[in-house]
């Protein structure tokens, strides 16, 4: 069977734009992951953010980010004071830990981000501090946007 030049360079066309379609990913930047921090307390709190790669053989390849937050109490009519950190990793898997200073209360949350093929990808963590219902202390709770 004899294939004409137009046959071939059709196939040729189709299979390298299939190859390529799938490797978009591959040329795109990483996208970031930002934190927001809110405080929901009547206090100031310095809450330490540490976020740790699940695929890490030692402890100092696994910190992505160790890092101190100080979070005002909520001024005025405000419900809670805000501390926004843009493009602070690479959005990738992590298990995220979180304490508060000087207290014993803390929390680790699993981060995992949005699908690598979604168009709108702005990964954010929330890491809310909130007050115990009684007032005997505080808690974390998080959310993501996705």
């Amino acid at each position: 069977m004899q294939l004409s030049r137009r046959t071939v360079l059709a196939f040729g066309g189709a299979l390298s734009a299939g190859a390529l379609s799938g490797c978009t990913g591959f040329f795109s930047e990483p996208s970031p992951l930002s934190l927001t921090l809110l405080n929901f307390d009547s206090t100031r709190h310095e809450v330490t953010v540490e976020a740790t790669r699940r695929d890490a053989e030692t402890y100092q390849e696994a910190v992505a980010l160790r890092e101190q937050y100080e979070l005002p109490p909520p001024t005025g009519d405000d419900v809670s004071s805000e501390l926004s950190v843009d493009d602070v990793l690479e959005s990738d898997g992590y298990v995220v830990t979180v304490a508060l200073d000087r207290s014993p209360v803390r929390a680790t949350y699993q981060f995992y981000p949005a699908l690598a093929d979604d168009p709108e990808r702005d990964d954010r963590l929330f890491i809310e501090v909130r007050p115990v219902p009684d007032g005997a202390g505080q808690y974390f709770e998080f959310q993501q946007n996705h």
